[in-house]
């Protein structure tokens, strides 16, 4: 017998608990949320908080709405507050949330699963949207959590994990995903960018042929592809996708530095000096244009002093490079 049971009353005689309480009000609660009925709703989380200061729903949904009035960081500072706290408590605040809601939806309620987890994902959205990465994560796996047959949540939780480097189980999300929706687009083109980054070129090529497939007009897949292609030594497959890529967007700096690349793999120098230069016309912080610029310097025998400049504005841009990116160039720069 449900606590709706209980609140209305049957043939037996019932005394409702505090835990029974909690969830009515809950339930009460969130039925406003997710109606709209914003104001009400906050006040209701105000006072479940108040009432019951060891409860995780109501701070969470809280920190919700705040997100939804605008008041992202404010949100954010809140969700982390409240993970700390059930971090003390020895639970993991996605966990706990999921099986809470969960908990909550037994025969009687008036909630559903996929209706709860859309405004989670929406103050996931809100977070990432402000690059809140870690705190999304936490929205976007208690959704996948109440929806795990959803590819469009999964894809969203996978795309933030890829995000924060955490690539063991972004994939197994993306591969879930995937499952779940084998023409999940942008299922197949995450899990090509993972496997790339992950330097499994070969597999992200599978991966990035049916996602253009699917959006043959994309550029930043278009060039990825292309990248993937270049890297297994599929040069004239690499240009092709890249060509592509430039005349559908002639102001994308990346693919102009692979076009680079891709000359200068093939030795036409005068080329690849050009792609690099519109690159870095387009985009003066990008340090690999600076690094083709120079190898191409180099190889065509141009001025040392010259190469040694592009060398340190590489370092400049990006401190980590690796000293072997730059030791094929034989200039003294560290």
């Amino acid at each position: 017998m449900g606590f709706f049971n209980k609140i209305f009353g049957t043939n037996e005689t019932a005394v409702m608990t505090a835990a029974e309480l909690l969830a009515a009000d809950i339930v009460k609660t969130l039925s406003m949320h997710l109606r709209g009925e914003m104001e009400p709703a906050l006040s209701g989380y105000l006072k479940i908080a108040e009432e019951y200061p060891d409860d995780n729903l109501a701070p969470f949904f809280i920190s919700s709405i705040t997100a939804g009035n605008g008041n992202v960081a404010e949100a954010a500072e809140s969700l982390r507050s409240l993970s700390r706290r059930m971090s003390l408590q020895g639970e993991v605040i996605s966990k706990a949330i999921t099986l809470n809601l969960v908990a909550l939806m037994d025969n009687d309620s008036v909630l559903t699963l996929p209706a709860v987890a859309e405004i989670i994902v929406s103050f996931g959205d809100l977070l990432n949207k402000e690059r809140f990465v870690q705190e999304n994560a936490v929205c976007f796996e208690i959704a996948a959590g109440l929806v795990p047959a959803n590819a469009h949540v999964l894809h969203k939780l996978g795309d933030t994990l890829h995000d924060l480097g955490a690539y063991d189980y972004a994939e197994s999300v993306l591969l879930e995903a995937l499952n779940c929706a084998p023409n999940h687009w942008g299922a197949l083109y995450t899990y090509a960018v993972l496997l790339q980054d992950l330097g499994r070129f070969a597999d992200a090529i599978t991966y990035y042929e049916r996602a253009v497939k699917l959006d043959p007009y994309h550029v930043k897949c278009l060039n990825n592809y292309g990248a993937a292609l270049m890297n297994t030594d599929k040069l004239e497959e690499a240009l092709a996708q890249c060509l592509v890529a430039a005349e559908l967007d002639p102001g994308f700096p990346l693919v102009k530095i692979n076009l680079g690349n891709i000359y200068l793999q093939q030795q036409k120098y005068e080329a690849a000096r050009t792609c690099f230069e519109e690159a870095i016309l387009l985009d003066k912080s990008l340090a690999l244009a600076y690094l083709g610029l120079a190898s191409v310097e180099q190889i065509t025998g141009g001025d040392s002093e010259r190469i040694r400049e592009l060398c340190l504005k590489v370092i400049e841009l990006n401190p980590s490079i690796p000293k072997e990116a730059l030791e094929h160039l034989k200039i003294a720069v560290y």
